[in-house]
């Protein structure tokens, strides 16, 4: 499985969209991330109307949700859950937490 690119989703709902290739050749398409509300990537963003100057703020709000969703699938990468877990809610920036991911399930 190979994890191809993330867009912006065009699922009113949802901000991004995950596109993999999956082992037997098929594309699969994961849609994740609720459209207005905030995340970890964008209350360390400066340029977001999110934006929490607050870092042990922002970490309280990491926490929160992490303990929220503790028990969604974040082990299967092919979930809504695991991709919020480890691209929103995990490192500050987009592109570290996509590395991350993509290092983490192997992609």
């Amino acid at each position: 499985m190979k994890l191809m690119k993330i867009i912006p989703a065009k699922a009113k709902a949802k901000k991004w969209t995950a596109y993999f290739m999956l082992d037997n050749g098929k594309e699969k398409a994961v849609s994740f991330g609720s459209k207005g509300m905030r995340d970890y990537i964008l209350m360390n963003d400066k340029n977001s109307k999110f934006y929490e100057p607050d870092k042990e703020k922002r970490e309280k709000v990491k926490a929160a949700y992490r303990a929220r969703h503790a028990k969604d699938k974040i082990d299967q990468p092919l979930t809504p859950g695991s991709l919020s877990w480890h691209v929103l809610w995990d490192l500050p920036t987009f592109a570290g937490s996509i590395k991350k991911f993509k290092n983490k399930f192997k992609l």
